[in-house]
């Protein structure tokens, strides 16, 4: 019986199943017994080998092959190296034993390295590409975003030329492109994620080129990035964030929908991108306004969502040049926006006012603060309103991450006064941190201080709650 000798018999799931062998289990169809095996970790998918001759190679069938610390369960004892070690053994039984038979699906997340375990590297990009996986997670965790980890380990996308490669993702390793050879063994992908990768602006060009299928694109911390020009016929999805070299982005996509970008603030030129819906812009250094990474008038034709995060408050000089983005009409197909204040913003919050007065279509506005303690009592702002403005679709107002701010008592009652189709309002005390993922939310906070919580929903309750009309329907959370 073929058993991989890194895993020792420890009882659990083998004695369970043991019990059962001789029972209705045993008398399942195959493709069953093997779907029952695939929910198991692989040190427990292995061991079950041992339970009858009717189970000894059924493991090897499973169309999905995790080998991570959690599914590998090996003790964290000793040096590093000695982990790694161990670890690449596993790794080196596994992939023998099992064959790569219908392994559509392999995540590898080990803590391994170029410079000492190659040949397991290799051996696992041998067997996916051989097993004809059509999902693939390469991570080397070892080698993520570290100045001292040496070179990566150079992906060997040639190895998948005529494979059914369609999702991809990448972390800690190099990809190049090679005078000798192309990218062909990444042409059939629909996702590629790439995070912590070694890959210029030439290779990311050619990427674009040979990726026709391509659908969703995202780019987290590779930092050889520095001008990209992003031309996709097909492409929904792009998503860049915390590439610190990276000066522009120039985006000709007529497919194009969701545009996430995160970092610093960069020249974000739109040549061509009519089919824009949804817009995430978060700016992470002082001082720094990612209304300027928008675009001008005419850019986004077809936007209807804006995120954007301000590392700081607007400045004076801002809230000048969104009264004259109302006559332009940048944000005209507008219907919601969320706002993310990473600080106190005080009197700068009437820039909140000018910017809905900028989108007259906004049905929703959702404003996320992070700021511990409450400002200075109401009666010390001096907040300079817009006048004469009315927010004539606005229905819904959430106010979240409130810890009792004056600042934003006021705007909440200035828009209660200029919002006449307003039909709910909700103060939530929670704070929630943005996903930048596709059709991702908002993630409660998990350690959250129940104290300010506590002051903020009294504080809501004293002075909101005698304003609100009866017409409006109010929460608080």
């Amino acid at each position: 019986m073929a058993r991989c000798p890194q895993f020792e018999h420890s009882g659990g799931p083998l004695k369970a199943l043991r019990a059962e062998a001789h029972g209705h289990i045993s008398l399942l169809p195959d493709d069953i017994l093997i779907g029952i095996i695939s929910w198991l970790p692989i040190r427990d998918a292995v061991v079950t080998g041992a339970v009858s001759k009717r189970w000894r190679n059924l493991w090897k069938y499973v169309p999905s092959l995790r080998l991570t610390r959690q599914c590998i369960k090996l003790k964290d004892e000793g040096p590093r190296s000695e982990q790694a070690a161990r670890f690449a053994g596993v790794v080196r039984s596994v992939l023998c034993h099992h064959g790569g038979v219908g392994v559509k699906r392999l995540f590898f997340a080990l803590p391994l390295t170029c410079c000492c375990h190659t040949a397991e590297l290799d051996q696992v990009m041998e067997f996916a590409a051989a097993a004809g996986t059509s999902i693939l997670g390469f991570l080397l965790t070892n080698n993520r975003c570290s100045e001292h980890a040496g070179p990566p380990y150079n992906f060997p996308h040639w190895q998948f030329a005529g494979s059914h490669l369609q999702r991809l993702m990448l972390c800690g390793v190099s990809l190049t492109v090679a005078p000798q050879r192309n990218l062909e063994g990444l042409a059939r992908l629909t996702y590629l994620n790439l995070t912590c990768v070694a890959v210029d602006d030439g290779s990311f060009a050619s990427i674009l080129s040979t990726c026709g299928a391509l659908t969703a694109l995202c780019l987290q911390e590779c930092q050889q990035l520095v001008r990209m020009n992003m031309s996709h016929t097909r492409l929904r999805l792009l998503d860049v964030g915390k590439c610190r070299n990276l000066n522009s982005i120039t985006i000709n996509s007529s497919t194009l929908i969701e545009l996430v970008y995160k970092g610093h603030r960069v020249d974000i030129k739109y040549s061509h991108t009519p089919a824009i819906v949804k817009l995430k812009i978060l700016l992470c250094i002082a001082d720094e306004c990612p209304l300027d990474c928008v675009g001008g008038a005419g850019a986004l034709p077809s936007l209807e969502q804006l995120f954007l995060e301000f590392p700081s408050p607007l400045h004076a000089a801002t809230c000048t040049q969104l009264q004259g983005v109302q006559h332009n009409r940048w944000f005209g197909g507008l219907n919601r926006i969320v706002l993310l204040l990473k600080t106190a913003w005080k009197e700068h919050i009437s820039s909140v006012a000018y910017l809905l007065i900028a989108a007259p279509s906004v049905k929703e506005l959702r404003v996320e603060t992070y700021s511990d303690l409450p400002g200075p009592p109401p009666d010390n702002l001096m907040i300079q309103w817009p006048e004469r403005c009315s927010m004539e679709k606005l229905q819904s107002i959430i106010i979240g991450g409130f810890s009792g701010e004056p600042e934003l008592m006021e705007l909440t009652f200035f828009l209660l006064q200029r919002s006449p189709a307003l039909q709910t309002l909700a103060i939530d005390t929670h704070r929630r941190h943005l996903q930048t993922g596709s059709d991702s939310g908002c993630n409660r906070e998990e350690a959250e201080d129940h104290v300010r919580c506590y002051y903020a929903r009294g504080v809501a309750w004293t002075n909101l709650v005698p304003k609100i009309p009866s017409t409006v329907k109010f929460t608080i959370l």
